[in-house]
């Protein structure tokens, strides 16, 4: 062997193979590897069957390397490896450490969770909701920081959209947008923050020179490509989900809006509500690039079938109020190519009239409840990785109620969700 397959193999089995016989060698590293891959202790049947691969492999004249590679092959390809949990119902602690490790750190658990399982103290709640504590995160580059936000808001989408060169919207202010999420999000849980300010906060992540030039901000001190903690008034059009420059771009194309993906993203997304898909016989909408229509005329026009009213009208609302947002995320004032007004306004299917995205926001914190539902659901499909049947989102609806309208909330909201009989079940 090499030395860099020497190191490898080290790293496998645990163990130099010296001058251990091929069963022996093969024992140890199923001793050590087993209960790493398979998330839990091992019985010595197990390895004796995995085991007798081995030995056959090497009674046909094969080499100790290659029954070692079809020893890997059958583990790697074991139910046991491939699935977090085998049984169904209310899941063990050594499957309730692997579900509580991957939702925090997408990796298998750490030491301190397997001892603890290995007692059989994790089901404890108490014990529980401690180590939840100790692997929440902490900083923007945390595991469930950047996938979470990245599955539920779609940013993950960014490095494959390419802004029209007008916006002068490079890779270096697509990671900024990205990086603002991130560190808005890890504030919203380090500060246990209400559930509202995802909607209206006081305060924004970004770099000075992407405050000014995108924020219509002034004045921001630090390094000029250095995101920073900017404090904000509350109940303007900035910050926020519905005010940030990432939301704007995976909600447009890159080169114009669309009220339509605009609508259809905050009604699944912030709202919580699934649109439908559209009738297989309506055409799609052709932009006007002679701009002698605004998109608001196109879909009303659109919206005359009565096919696509109903679903429209649901939609619309979300997609207009946000249409000052070009597709980076800058204010505008006018349509593109041409100088008409954009018309934000728009009114509720509960009759609620809205003038612009600040009315939006404000509307949406008077529906704080509805949004809590969402995110809480969002957060239990990452953790348990399947989808919730009605009486789990009634466990959660009531877990989001009693959170309801005090002062910090998410990072305990997140403590409850774990503690919820549908995180500790299969």
């Amino acid at each position: 062997m090499d030395k860099r397959y020497k190191q490898i193999a080290r790293q496998v089995a645990g163990v130099d193979l010296g001058d251990l016989t091929n069963e022996q060698y093969a024992r140890k590293m199923l001793e050590n590897f087993l209960p790493r891959v398979f998330r839990r202790p091992v019985d010595s049947e197990t390895v004796d069957a995995y085991l007798a691969i081995a030995l056959e492999h090497w009674g046909s004249g094969y080499s100790l390397n290659e029954g070692m590679h079809l020893l890997m092959r059958n583990i790697l390809i074991s139910p046991q490896f491939l699935y977090r949990s085998l049984e169904p119902g209310k899941l063990d602690d050594h499957d309730l450490a692997t579900r509580l490790a991957y939702f925090f750190t997408q990796g298998p658990p750490d030491g301190q969770l397997t001892e603890l399982a290995n007692a059989g103290r994790l089901s404890n709640l108490e014990t529980l909701r401690g180590q939840a504590e100790r692997l929440m995160p902490t900083k923007r580059q945390d595991p469930l920081v950047t996938s979470f936000t990245g599955q539920w808001l779609d940013t993950r989408r960014l490095p494959t959209i390419m802004p029209d060169p007008q916006f002068k919207f490079t890779e270096r202010e697509v990671n900024i947008a990205k990086s603002e999420v991130e560190l808005f999000f890890t504030e919203m849980i380090k500060a246990n923050r209400p559930m509202r300010d995802f909607i209206d906060p006081d305060f924004v992540w970004t770099a000075p020179y992407f405050a000014e030039r995108f924020y219509q901000m002034k004045g921001i001190k630090g390094r000029r490509d250095q995101p920073k903690r900017i404090s904000i008034e509350r109940g303007g059009k900035f910050g926020g989900l519905l005010g940030i420059s990432a939301v704007m771009m995976v909600t447009a194309n890159g080169v114009d809006t669309q009220p339509v993906l605009r609508g259809a993203w905050v009604l699944e997304n912030i709202v919580g509500m699934t649109p439908p898909e559209p009738p297989e016989d309506v055409p799609a909408l052709t932009p006007d690039t002679q701009g002698t229509i605004t998109p608001r005329q196109m879909l009303e026009a659109h919206t005359q079938d009565s096919k696509c009213a109903n679903c429209h009208r649901y939609l619309d609302p979300f997609g207009f109020a946000l249409e000052n947002f070009d597709p980076v995320g800058k204010w505008r004032e006018t349509w593109p190519g041409s100088e008409r007004v954009i018309d934000s306004s728009v009114v509720h299917p509960d009759g609620t009239q809205v003038r612009d995205v600040v009315d939006l926001k404000n509307w949406l914190v008077s529906h704080e409840q509805w949004f809590s539902q969402n995110v809480a659901e969002k957060l239990m499909v990452y953790g348990a990785g399947r989808t919730l049947n009605y009486s789990e989102k009634k466990e959660i609806a009531q877990i989001v109620g009693k959170k309801h309208d005090k002062v910090g909330v998410f990072l305990v909201l997140i403590l409850d969700l774990v503690q919820s009989q549908t995180f500790m079940t299969k």
